[in-house]
């Protein structure tokens, strides 16, 4: 027995009438006669009452219509769900996100964008910073992260060859949005706030806020290396765990600290980003995803991202949110 033969018989018992049968389902009237007549020798059993002008359910057919009915409603129900996900428009897809993300107007943007084309698909959004997406995308628990990244912070290629982290990055397919450079966050009432660039030895006595566990924000070896260039040891008074915290304390006269600077981040009231001059240290916003794994949910959320960067950022940039920018 083929799904046809049950297709045709639904047909035919819905219609009562092989001729009519054969129009719905785009066949000759003689196919759908034979193909009824093999359902009924495998079964045993005559479904239809042959009449002059039609035909009329047996009992047997008259028992097995409404169980078949719902077999097919739900089949085509199946064959729907299964065409709604080849096509992404349904499933479930995670993101990773860092606090840097949150101050870059494309996160939002395509956040929004994404969840007006596709309702249906249960979108997750998991806050990690960047060197726990990368884990995290290899071991399956998010399918793509927006990440950043920084210079080697030191280390020899022979020294990171082999790590947990450098094997993972070299598993991903990564979507450049942005470089950029590297910055002083002060607060907006500092001596320097309205400077629009500084050295680093301009930042000599100062008190520093770091992020020992940022993947792009220099954290204790990169921010000692970098100030030790510009002949000072930095004075650390506090480290926290993410950026968001940093701003937080850089805000309210904790002390300063190093950050991303780039065209589009927008930066929180009360602190401002002032550009370095001597400070060589490229960084990446990225988006990123496992190798060989863009199943058709993370596709369409990659071409959402894509459509919305590059010249279009701009766009996203609006006067409200570009305060603490300098």
């Amino acid at each position: 027995m083929e799904l046809r033969h049950l297709r045709y018989f639904v047909a035919a018992a819905e219609e009562e009438h092989f001729g009519r049968a054969s129009d719905r389902l785009f066949v000759t009237r003689p196919a759908v006669s034979q193909i009824i007549a093999d359902l009924e020798d495998e079964l045993g059993v005559e479904l239809f009452e042959r009449q002059p002008h039609g035909v009329k359910l047996t009992a047997a057919g008259l028992a097995i219509l409404p169980r078949l009915q719902s077999i097919m409603s739900d089949l085509n129900q199946v064959i729907t769900l299964a065409k709604q996900v080849g096509e992404g428009k349904v499933g479930g897809l995670s993101i990773g996100y860092g606090s840097l993300t949150l101050y870059h107007p494309l996160f939002r943007a395509a956040i929004k964008r994404y969840l007006e084309y596709h309702p249906n698909v249960a979108l997750s959004l998991v806050e990690m910073p960047t060197s726990d997406q990368v884990k995290a995308v290899l071991d399956g628990k998010i399918q793509a992260g927006f990440m950043h990244f920084g210079p080697d912070a030191g280390q020899t290629r022979k020294q990171r060859r082999g790590s947990v982290q450098t094997e993972g990055e070299a598993s991903l397919e990564r979507y450049v949005i942005q470089t950029g450079g590297l910055g002083v966050v002060v607060p907006d009432d500092h001596p320097l706030a309205k400077k629009k660039a500084v050295s680093l030895s301009q930042l000599a006595g100062e008190r520093f806020v770091v992020v020992p566990r940022s993947s792009v924000s220099p954290g204790y070896g990169p921010l000692f290396a970098l100030c030790q260039e510009a002949g000072f040891e930095p004075q650390v008074v506090q480290e926290v765990h993410s950026i968001a915290s940093q701003m937080n304390l850089i805000s309210v006269g904790v002390g300063i600290g190093l950050t991303v600077l780039g065209k589009y981040f927008n930066y929180p009231s009360g602190v401002a980003v002032i550009r370095l001059t001597d400070a060589n240290y490229k960084t990446n916003f990225q988006l990123c995803w496992m190798k060989g794994r863009t199943e058709p949910v993370l596709q369409q959320f990659i071409d959402v991202v894509k459509e919305l960067s590059g010249k279009s950022i701009g766009k996203l940039v609006t006067p409200e949110n570009t305060a603490g920018k300098h």
